[in-house]
């Protein structure tokens, strides 16, 4: 699984994405965290989900936390005029535990992925060349505005800068000033790829897709339709 080509990774990440979000019932959600947990085990990306899930799971908090008390007419249990409720509760759960197994697919597939790979897939699956090359762009800037802020934050602190919330000031104006500076080299780096020839037409054929791939695609398909059978059925 390790060998998978980036065109097959988006594949696996698309199928498993829609067979989740494709479960309307919680008797099939375990099933769904636990390919979920299977899949980053399988590519080796448990420490790099852990990393990536911080965000989601803020969400999922927000959403266990809201739901329960706005949403449904069955109500489980009440303290003053704050009432639990079964369906927002339900509900909840069914969001989190698709939420969070979708993120987790998708970042165990594509977050070992350089760019490059990432943006090579994608034009394998035909999608435009104009999107490809924006969303290459887009991670070259991101890249380059988080290294720009490391290195004023760094110097920021040998010179003995405030901190707390006296330093946000400081801190809108080193974010300010590293997107100048990541525009700028953009700018140069977009310069050189038209002075190389950028744009002239020409492109690399893509591979062909290997025995490995198709079992993985072919694995993940069944692996969906067998969720939404299951979850159909149940």
């Amino acid at each position: 699984m390790a060998e998978t080509s980036p065109r097959a990774r988006l594949i696996l990440a698309l199928v498993l994405a829609f067979g989740f979000a494709a479960v309307q019932g919680l008797a099939v959600l375990p099933l769904v965290m636990a390919l979920a947990v299977s899949v980053v085990l399988v590519f080796g990306a448990g420490r790099v989900v852990l990393r990536r899930m911080r965000a989601p799971m803020l969400l999922v908090l927000g959403l266990t936390l809201v739901l329960p008390l706005i949403s449904g007419s069955t109500v489980l249990a009440q303290i003053g005029p704050v009432a639990l409720r079964l369906e927002g509760l339900q509900a909840a759960a069914l969001i989190a535990g698709r939420l969070l197994s979708i993120v987790a697919v998708t970042v165990a597939l594509l977050a070992t992925l350089s760019p490059f790979d990432l943006v090579a897939g994608l034009r394998a699956l035909r999608v435009p060349a104009l999107m490809t090359d924006l969303a290459l762009l887009t991670l070259r800037y991101l890249d380059e505005v988080t290294t720009e802020l490391r290195r004023a934050s760094i110097a920021r602190s040998l010179r003995g800068g405030k901190r707390g919330w006296r330093a946000l000031p400081d801190h809108a104006l080193l974010l300010a000033t590293s997107l100048i500076r990541a525009q700028a080299r953009s700018e140069r780096l977009w310069a050189a790829m038209r002075l190389r020839g950028y744009g002239t037409g020409l492109a690399l054929p893509n591979s062909p897709l290997h025995a490995r791939d198709w079992a993985a695609i072919t694995g993940a398909a069944l692996l969906a339709l067998g969720v939404v059978w299951l979850d159909r059925t149940l």
